[in-house]
């Protein structure tokens, strides 16, 4: 679907982040603006490690996944955490909504370098990260596709490939 620009991708039943069955996930949906990929989060206190403190482990989940979709993007294939960094700037709040930014930093057939950020409506950054994804295989990607669910509108990434079959 769009709205405002935006290219929302497909999402998942049960998913902790984009899951809309999960009650205890975030429930988010992400898209593409202005060639990045993003999401806006309104955490709940069951997501908090301290009170109204956002647990780093969220954190750390939002931004891989939001990265993960980022790197699919330019290689049109699903991928893989190989690494994750995440640097804890300040503690992210519970009782705003946050906006995660990802971009690719560069893209290679076998790596995917992606970058990203947690910031609220101020602009306070709360959180970076960095990332290397690996690619899933065509039969892996379109497997993973085939689950995901597409309400109309939303950006289909892996279209090419499927019909290269």
């Amino acid at each position: 679907m769009t709205d405002d620009n935006k290219l929302y991708l497909p999402f998942s039943r049960n998913c902790f982040i984009c899951g809309d069955e999960n009650h205890a996930g975030l429930q988010t949906r992400f898209y593409v603006e202005d060639g990045k990929v993003k999401t806006k989060i309104s955490p709940q206190d069951h997501h908090c490690g301290y009170k109204d403190v956002v647990h780093g482990g969220i954190v750390a989940a939002i931004l891989d996944e939001c990265m993960g979709w980022a790197a699919a993007r330019p290689i049109e294939r699903m991928c893989v955490t190989a690494e994750l960094t995440v640097r804890y700037i300040l503690a992210v709040p519970q009782d705003r909504e946050l906006t995660v930014i990802t971009e690719v930093e560069k893209a290679m057939r076998r790596i995917v370098y992606t970058k990203g950020e947690i910031l609220d409506d101020d602009g306070i950054q709360y959180a970076t990260a960095t990332g290397k994804f690996l690619p899933l295989s065509l039969e892996e990607t379109l497997k993973v596709d085939d689950a995901l669910i597409y309400l109309g509108e939303e950006l289909r990434l892996f279209d090419a490939l499927r019909a290269s079959q």
